[in-house]
């Protein structure tokens, strides 16, 4: 991929980017068990450095090595007196490896989740000799990209792999004092074919080798509470489109990034995501790009001489959307409380089969069985039944992509398809 640093699609996120400011001047203390100091004093000048550091005031306390391959370096920014730490296991995901840069706090949570707990859920992910359904090719202009290699229908999986770095966003500025010591420490203590891998990814600026391709490939957002940047390097091969035909998922909890095909993919075709919200009018998805980024998009929506014919569609989409969809409510009926229609509620069903027919025209593939969902909800909160199980029908079929909870909200469909006069929505426009 030539640029990166998608967000999930439809989830109206916006990113920031993560290369430091140069002109930081930031208070750190390497811990003792770094033994760096004679390296930390060449870079540091001797009036930052003195009386700045108390190991016995900033001692930091971190976890067990185990399961971590090698003993955690850590370094403390005396201002706010937070320690970040490398944190790698050789062998997670059979043998591909990972590195954490981040506190001490985060990484006590870390071994405790299941991708750490049960090894057996990376035995089909990181699966890239054997027959994928795609190749790696080279775009002009835009870097390599994935094609697709044989036909691939909604909902396909076309990859599903592991990170190979987790990085606290914080733990950057630190760390640049330092030349980005810890951040190399993090890919040097990889496996060597993940490093092979990693170096395979492209950058868009000069500078650290480490840190650039983070910065251009890296996925940015919540992690365990904090923002953190995670770098899948097979996905971020996949290049941007206002309009992509495939659509992801993070696992927080397996730490599995899986990406599927949300419309029918034809062989030779490139298979493409987003770096950004989609929902924006194309001077905005402009301006972000090259604030961001440092390039203009140029793919067929922007290029487009009925772009603002689609910026229209945007806005009309945004209307109705938060109609639609109620932030107020509280029912607890369902899995994502933004998808809950009230009896306040000044939603139709015609307001749902409108936004419906605009996802078509703009070619969001992944947001119809959103659409379906929105539908079923006001219908049956009407009374209708019949119409409610057809649409919750095709949610299901299309699946729900872009929300919280896409399992959980397939789920609540399925109770609506089995008893729709039982279900929390039904009649709910009716009561007051």
């Amino acid at each position: 991929m030539f640029l990166s640093l998608p967000v999930a699609l439809l989830s109206l996120i916006y990113l920031t980017n993560a290369s430091p400011d140069l002109g930081i001047q930031a208070n750190l203390c390497l811990t003792p068990n770094t033994n760096t100091f004679l390296n930390y004093s060449q870079l540091i000048s001797g009036d930052l450095l003195a009386g700045s550091c108390s190991h016995h005031d900033h001692a930091v306390r971190v976890p067990k090595p185990t399961p971590w391959s090698r003993e955690p370096q850590c370094l403390t920014e005396k201002r706010t007196n937070e320690s970040y730490c490398v944190y790698t296991n050789e062998r997670f995901a059979n043998g591909r490896g990972i590195s954490f840069f981040t506190t001490p706090s985060i990484a006590e949570k870390v071994i405790h989740l299941p991708a750490f707990t049960d090894p057996k859920l990376h035995n089909h992910v990181n699966k890239f000799d054997d027959d994928p359904p795609w190749e790696m090719r080279n775009v002009p202009g835009r870097g390599n990209g994935l094609f697709a290699t044989r036909t691939l229908h909604r909902g396909d999986l076309i990859l599903a792999n592991t990170p190979m770095g987790v990085y606290q966003s914080d733990a950057f500025f630190p760390d640049y004092e330092l030349g980005y010591k810890n951040l190399r420490k993090t890919f040097d203590q990889l496996p060597k074919s993940s490093q092979e891998i990693f170096l395979r990814m492209a950058t868009h600026s000069p500078g650290d080798a480490v840190m650039e391709r983070i910065n251009t490939n890296a996925f940015a957002g919540d992690f365990e509470g904090a923002p953190h940047f995670l770098l899948y390097p097979e996905t971020a091969l996949m290049n941007h489109d206002c309009r992509p035909n495939a659509m992801y998922y993070h696992n927080a909890s397996t730490l599995i990034h899986a990406t599927h095909a949300s419309r029918t993919i034809h062989p030779g075709e490139e298979i493409t995501i987003t770096y950004i919200n989609l929902l924006q009018p194309r001077s905005q998805r402009q301006e972000m790009f090259s604030s961001i980024w440092g390039f203009a998009c140029t793919c067929r929506l922007c290029t487009s001489p009925n772009s603002r014919l689609s910026d229209m569609h945007v806005s009309q989409i945004l209307s109705l959307q938060n109609t639609l969809i109620d932030p107020s409510s509280s029912l607890p009926h369902t899995h994502d409380t933004n998808m809950i229609l009230t009896p306040s509620s000044q939603a139709t069903p015609e307001m749902a089969e409108q936004l419906l027919a605009l996802y078509a025209k703009e070619h969001l593939h992944a947001a119809l069985g959103t659409g379906h969902l929105l539908a079923a909800q006001v219908y049956n909160g009407i009374g209708d039944a019949k119409m409610a199980v057809w649409h919750a029908e095709k949610a299901v079929v299309l699946g729900i992509v872009g929300t919280m909870d896409p399992e959980g909200d397939v789920a609540q469909m399925r109770e609506l398809i089995g008893n729709p006069r039982e279900h929390w929505s039904f009649g709910i426009r009716k009561k007051k």
